[in-house]
């Protein structure tokens, strides 16, 4: 305590000084020994509150690095383990993953990469909602670390993505573990909302030896033998090896992830279009198919090559909201060059059917009333329209309230599922090109070409041969009754901007 602090006390002890001197009534000596304790009880008191002060401050400090050191454990859990499943995350995974390589390398020792990859986890996110993905996520992983063994490092790489190290462990061991986790997982169905759901998995096998160049290469290759495992019906192993053909085949498609997506950044797709021309010489309007293409070196790629391993790797539905989104920005600017009863057709993924983020883009888009929406077809494939026919019979439903149209693409190709055409809302059937290319030649393909045509024609479906590439195949279609052709004999794709120019020519000749 300072002095200024006890400056009322130093006074009292000069009042009582003087009082005292006055009244004779104590010796200087005595005087001298009272002020001398009363200074000493002064100090006392300053060295009491300096402690406790400095006490109180020691437990402030205790308090707060009791806090810290929590909040650093806390911390340091959260870096290393998943905050869904409390699984280890996929750093820890890469640097046990590291850890192995290593020793393979230096002690010849052999150790197993496993990817396990959910089975159509996004249907249960689609049907179910993200809380029932989360919960089936925390239950498979309960089950992996229920049976994980004491050589084995289990981990959620993120989403529905798990991997399991396996150390000092032979080629025949790893298939029996991973057949062993296939098992497990198949025994295993996901209850939510009284609906129940059966469950498998994918899994990519890669053998880490003294071969090994690197965690990163074992990476890539067990993600590309789970993509194999997918490929080839799901539910199953693929152990990767380095002169497997579908692997290969994988890997090439692989390549092509990087390539769409910096497509998709830099806006380096194209649109092209394609005349859909009418039978009767009494229309003098003609229909037209969006296309879509690839720029790159100077090159346009055609889709058959990047559209296989788009839909593969789950990026076809942002290509179909990039050319949906193109489409209507061009149409918005120049439909008014068209024929008002000319209508351009979009082609949409399986995966973008019944996806709610494509039916909000499309209905924002026609919410904007930028044309008449009869002046938009969609054309879904048969086989994916069928394969969910609830769910794409209320997307197309839903579009079709704007009146816009819908074709059934590729018709034929699963004759097996005819019988649900008749519950499926489309205006147009496009019979599959691999029928119509030998109709002139093969009497089978002939007369199901015209079976179609006239199944189309019963159930007041308009109907569109695909693939005309000759003039006699296209006068036999005519005389089958067809209401339109495409091909090449037809008319080329062609980009749009050549398309507008050619129309706009057109019409300034007629106008001269």
């Amino acid at each position: 305590m300072s002095k200024n602090k006890n400056s009322h006390l130093y006074a009292q002890i000069k009042t009582l000084e003087l009082n005292l001197s006055k009244q004779k009534k104590i010796s200087k000596a005595l005087l001298t020994r009272v002020k001398r304790n009363l200074k000493h009880q002064i100090n006392i008191n300053d060295a009491f509150e300096h402690n406790f002060f400095l006490l109180e401050q020691i437990k402030e400090t205790k308090k707060k690095l009791i806090h810290e050191a929590k909040n650093s454990q806390r911390f340091s859990y959260m870096a290393k383990h998943d905050s869904l499943t409390g699984m280890y995350n996929r750093n820890v995974f890469n640097d046990f993953l590291k850890v192995h390589v290593a020793t393979a390398q230096e002690n010849m020792e052999t150790h197993a990469l496993f990817f396990l990859d959910l089975d159509q986890f996004k249907v249960i996110n689609d049907t179910s909602g993200h809380l029932a993905g989360d919960e089936m996520i925390k239950q498979i992983a309960t089950i992996l670390l229920g049976t994980k063994k004491p050589d084995e490092t289990i981990a959620r790489l993120g989403g529905d993505e798990f991997g399991m190290l396996k150390k000092n462990c032979s080629l025949n061991q790893a298939m029996k573990a991973a057949e062993s986790l296939l098992s497990t997982i198949e025994k295993f169905h996901f209850s939510w909302d009284e609906k129940l759901f059966k469950v498998s998995a994918s899994i990519g096998l890669v053998i880490i030896n003294n071969n090994t160049i690197s965690d990163i290469e074992a990476q890539k290759n067990a993600d590309i033998a789970c993509y194999a495992a997918k490929n080839a019906g799901r539910n199953r192993v693929h152990l990767y090896q380095e002169a497997d053909d579908s692997l290969l085949k994988q890997n090439a498609e692989l390549q092509w992830v990087p390539k769409l997506t910096k497509a998709l950044e830099n806006d380096l797709f194209c649109l092209f279009a394609q005349p859909i021309k009418p039978t009767d010489p009494k229309l003098d309007y003609v229909h037209y198919e969006i296309l879509v293409r690839l720029k790159e070196d100077g090159k346009i790629i055609l889709p058959g090559v990047f559209l296989p391993p788009a839909e593969r790797y789950n990026l076809i539905t942002k290509i179909d909201s990039w050319i949906i989104t193109k489409s209507f920005e061009w149409l918005a600017k120049n439909i008014q060059y068209f024929h008002q009863k000319a209508h351009f057709s979009i082609n949409l993924s399986g995966q973008s059917l019944g996806n709610k983020s494509m039916l909000k883009l499309i209905t924002a888009l026609l919410d904007k009333n930028l044309f008449n929406g009869d002046r938009v077809h969609f054309e879904v494939t048969e086989t994916m329209a069928i394969s969910n026919l609830q769910e794409a019979n209320s997307f197309i439903g839903q579009i079709k309230n704007y009146g816009c149209g819908f074709s059934l693409d590729d018709f034929g190709s699963g004759l097996s599922s005819l019988s649900y055409l008749k519950n499926l809302e489309v205006n147009t059937l496009k019979v599959d090109g691999v029928f119509i290319r030998d109709i002139l030649d093969d009497p089978i393909d002939e007369e199901m070409v015209s079976s179609i045509n006239n199944i189309g024609h019963v159930m007041g479906m308009k109907t569109v041969a695909e693939y005309v590439e000759n003039e006699k195949i296209a006068n036999k279609l005519i005389e089958m009754g067809f209401d339109y052709l495409q091909g090449n004999i037809i008319g080329e794709p062609r980009p749009l901007s050549d398309l507008l120019e050619s129309i706009k020519a057109r019409a300034n000749k007629l106008v001269q």
